[in-house]
């Protein structure tokens, strides 16, 4: 009675959740500014992986005493060394301008390469000032990034209004893409007129700041908000709960939390390159490499489990997700096993995995091990770990969590493999019983 109650309560609520928060997930994946600022932000993974790898190579002199030919070597050549970084990471707004105003023109079906030219000046313009005589393009780093996001969605709603409302030099006669050139001249110099007001005037009333510098400032507090274990634990707590409702929690909430976690990469890659302590721990590859080790939900401990089960379906998902799980990717096992609404698994998936996340976030805040400073997307594990880090602490945190996950997963998954054995012994019994018959038609 007892555990048919409970097991009444968990579909109660799974119900609940496929009703109310399923549709909601859904919307917030495909609303329109949402989806362009994710997938501009996921095109500026292979801009930080460069410039990652430049600052790897760079750093390579660190593992060598003063004095020897080798340190000496990149000590000389550091400022050529960190060019690539400085090409990327120092010019990571203008790239981010760049993605988003592509993206959003392209579902607002505004002509992509004006909305493109269009997102960038208005970003140069908020991102930029005049000091003695030179442009001031300092902003133009990870400390601009939300200005880029902004500024290239309002850019190309604005071109879209304008289009769609044909307040616009029409000249028929012209070939296509001259003609689009003249339909963009109105709006874009609205947007660039009305970007170089909305910078000179937050110049006049912050004694010279300009956007970003005095959202760096002013803001600071609010920004740095997201780095903590409490947001930690929610944003860890919203991705399992959604990818146990059969919704990739990841996808639904990196449109929200990457602008935050790439400006972190920005300032933690910064102060490794200046040999300073590095400021936060909620860069990407904290969530790809340790809060999501081996893949989200840390499924990699239901695979290391799943290969000594004695359930012949469990066993073989295990096989099949070994590969996978080095390579952090979790749906053979979310989908395969499943976790995916298994109420066996609710508590250390949904519960357990940001409890593991929280505590993370403190081994790194507190020192023990260094936190991202560079981006290694889909390198497999261990490397990612050392390689985000440049510390090989991290390696053998991976491994500690890895085991820690395997503890916490282990009573809950023996449940569900008795489970599961069950109705492997009443699927033998049926054949069985099939092939005693020895029917032949």
């Amino acid at each position: 009675m007892s555990r048919n109650g409970k097991k009444s309560k968990m579909d109660g609520f799974i119900s609940f959740m496929e009703k109310h928060f399923e549709p909601i997930a859904a919307r917030i994946e495909k609303q329109r500014h949402v989806a362009s600022i994710k997938n501009g932000m996921i095109a500026l993974i292979s801009v930080l992986i460069i410039g990652s790898f430049s600052l790897i190579i760079s750093s390579i002199g660190n593992m060598f005493p003063n004095g020897t030919a080798v340190k000496t070597f990149f000590v000389h050549y550091n400022d050529i060394l960190q060019l690539p970084f400085q090409f990327t990471f120092g010019l990571l707004s203008v790239y981010c301008a760049i993605t988003i105003s592509y993206n959003h023109a392209k579902q607002m079906k505004v002509p992509v390469l004006h909305g493109v030219i269009a997102g960038v000046l208005v970003t140069l313009i908020l991102n930029t000032k005049i000091v003695d005589g030179s442009l001031n393009t300092q902003f133009l780093d990870s400390r601009g990034l939300f200005i880029a996001i902004f500024a290239s969605l309002i850019t190309i709603e604005v071109l879209n209004v304008f289009m769609k409302n044909n307040i616009t030099i029409r000249l028929k006669g012209l070939p296509e893409g001259i003609s689009a050139t003249f339909e963009s001249i109105i709006p874009m110099v609205v947007v660039l007129f009305g970007a170089v007001l909305l910078s000179v005037g937050v110049q006049s009333m912050t004694n010279g700041k300009i956007i970003p510098e005095a959202f760096t400032t002013m803001l600071a507090p609010a920004i740095n908000s997201i780095d903590t274990p409490y947001a930690v634990f929610v944003i860890s707590f919203l991705e399992m709960l959604f990818w146990f409702i059969g919704l990739n929690g990841y996808a639904i909430l990196i449109g929200f939390v990457l602008p935050f976690m790439t400006q972190y990469l920005g300032q933690n890659a910064a102060a490794f390159a200046a040999g300073e302590p590095i400021p936060h721990v909620f860069a990407p590859n904290f969530w790809d490499y340790f809060m999501g080790f081996s893949g989200s939900g840390i499924t990699g401990a239901l695979v290391v489990l799943a290969l000594f089960s004695r359930s012949q379906k469990i066993k073989a998902v295990g096989k099949a997700s070994v590969v996978p799980a080095i390579f952090t990717i979790s749906e053979p096992v979310v989908f395969g096993l499943p976790i995916c609404f298994n109420p066996y698994l609710f508590i250390p998936f949904v519960i357990g995995t940001p409890i593991l996340a929280a505590v993370q976030w403190f081994i790194f805040h507190w020192g023990l091990v260094r936190p991202p400073v560079v981006n290694v997307g889909g390198t497999p594990i261990p490397f990612a770990q050392y390689l985000s880090t440049m510390d090989w602490k991290a390696v053998i945190l991976g491994f500690a969590v890895l085991a820690a996950a395997v503890c916490m997963y282990y009573p809950f998954f023996k449940m569900y493999e008795r489970s599961a054995m069950k109705e492997e012994r009443v699927l033998n019994d049926r054949e069985r019983a099939h092939q005693e018959l020895d029917l032949d038609f």
